[in-house]
């Protein structure tokens, strides 16, 4: 592995001579977004070298949560362990299934047409499926294997012919920059998962790079002014390390810390939580205002817990976890009801690993936190039947409140059926705005205040509605 230090990333001579020899003559000449070389014209030369000299990085940001999570189960990995290259290559393999085998059609049937990028000792910046499917390629193929044996890569700057770095030699900035210019598609959308990414950038920023500096070339973020920036920063921070922080909680409660990867399905369950609850902590009304004091914010947070612990929320009458977590707050306002949750014991550690520990518990606990929701569910229906119609109009109106129904929200909206669908409601709430403004409307113009001298009499108006009921 390219081991990282203050100033540049510490290059294995002996790959890096390997490489060298392996290398011979440029095929050819390409861009790429390394330092200010794109920007300035500067082409870097491609070559064709053996896959054998490229190795996996386990730094990976595809396959964080596979990599972080092997550590808490087993060990680190060690890029320069044959078994952990192997290691890697069965995560890189899992990771996408579908997108693998496009890559590999589409290497048999066109070649490879986007140079790798690698260090100068050989640990791949951009390419490690290509290197994979490659590999697998000519594992598999009886006939033109020979096809798949080399890769086309451009090789990062090293040392120079007396030992000493080149000047462009790549910090562990450049890298981290690198890999986030590379991993972002045309469009600004991420080909990483969220989770993978966030991962990612907590990597990043736990060594030497800068948050700021890594989102200000996104181009998400680049075209703000600096307040603007500031302002993003921060909020990003909040969303998603925020969310990472909650992550890291759940998992050392349970058991399971650094295991990222039994919960990546969960992401926005969590990220939903601490939007919509944990970050409100911090707010000086909103446990009060809920009836709360701080001494229960790891009540709440454990209850929280018990309800995303829940592995089937059709169980609850609830589609997907997400649809649990949006209910948590009206379920807070019945505090002795809700802080129930936060009482279900886990289930004791006499299991043999944890997957056997969590069959347990929604065996034996599952049940508990549905009657709960039940319980909860009733009180809130109860609540709903006795507010009067100002009530719900009020609490519409608050729901498209702009921090209730903000950008970021609307932004995840990211197919194109999803949006005509929203469309869609907005025009029948639109309409049903329309038709109830009529009634109400005309029920003020047969109020009795408002009824004209001569016209209709008070009498007239009771017997009216009496004919109506």
């Amino acid at each position: 592995m390219s081991i990282v230090t203050d100033k540049k990333l510490v290059i294995n001579k002996d790959f890096e001579k390997a490489i060298s020899l392996a290398k011979g003559k440029p095929i050819g000449e390409d861009f790429i977004n390394y330092k200010d070389w794109k920007k300035n014209g500067n082409k870097s030369k491609i070559y064709k070298i053996g896959i054998e000299y490229c190795r996996f990085r386990g730094e990976n940001g595809r396959i964080k949560t596979e990599t972080l999570s092997h550590a808490t189960r087993e060990k680190p990995l060690d890029d320069f362990s044959i078994e952990d290259q192997k290691k890697i290559a069965e995560f890189l393999e899992k990771s996408d299934p579908g997108k693998n085998q496009e890559l590999m059609k589409s290497l048999k049937s066109t070649g490879q047409t986007d140079p790798a990028i690698i260090t100068a000792d050989g640990f791949l910046i951009n390419g490690n499926r290509r290197r994979w499917a490659l590999g697998k390629l000519f594992e598999t193929q009886k006939r033109d294997r020979d096809n798949f044996k080399y890769i086309n890569v451009i090789i990062l700057p090293g040392h120079d012919e007396h030992g000493n770095y080149l000047s462009d030699a790549p910090t562990s900035t450049d890298i981290a920059l690198l890999e986030n210019r590379l991993q972002m598609r045309k469009d600004g959308w991420s080909e990483y998962t969220i989770m993978n990414k966030v991962l990612s950038f907590k990597s990043y920023t736990d060594g030497e790079v800068d948050l700021e500096e890594l989102l200000n070339d996104d181009p998400n973020f680049s075209e703000l002014s600096d307040k603007d920036f500031q302002k993003e920063v921060e909020k990003w921070k909040s969303e998603n390390f925020g969310t990472l922080k909650i992550i890291d909680r759940y998992l050392e409660s349970n058991g399971m810390k650094g295991d990222y990867k039994k919960i990546e399905h969960r992401w926005e369950s969590f990220r939903e939580l601490n939007q919509k609850i944990i970050s409100k902590f911090e707010s000086k009304n909103f446990l009060q205002n809920l009836g709360y004091s701080p001494d229960d914010k790891g009540a709440i947070t454990q209850a929280c817990y018990n309800l995303i612990k829940l592995k089937d929320p059709k169980v609850a009458d609830f589609k997907r976890h997400t649809d649990i977590i949006r209910e948590i707050k009206n379920w807070m306002e019945f505090k002795d009801d809700f802080l129930k949750l936060a009482d279900i014991e886990d289930v004791g550690d006499g299991y043999k690993d944890l997957d056997e520990k969590d069959r347990a518990w929604q065996h034996k606990r599952a049940g508990e936190v549905v009657n709960v929701i039940k319980a909860l569910k009733r009180l809130n229906k109860k609540k709903d039947l006795q507010d009067g119609p100002i009530d719900r109009l009020r609490e519409a109106l608050k729901k498209f409140d702009h921090k209730h129904l903000d950008e970021d929200q609307i932004n995840r909206l990211i197919n194109e059926n999803d949006i005509e669908e929203a469309m869609d409601l907005c025009q029948k709430i639109q309409t049903a705005s329309r038709d109830l403004h009529a009634t109400l409307f005309n029920a003020k113009k047969k109020h009795p205040k408002n009824l004209k001298k001569g016209t209709r009499s008070l009498a007239d108006f009771k017997k009216e509605n009496e004919n109506l009921n």
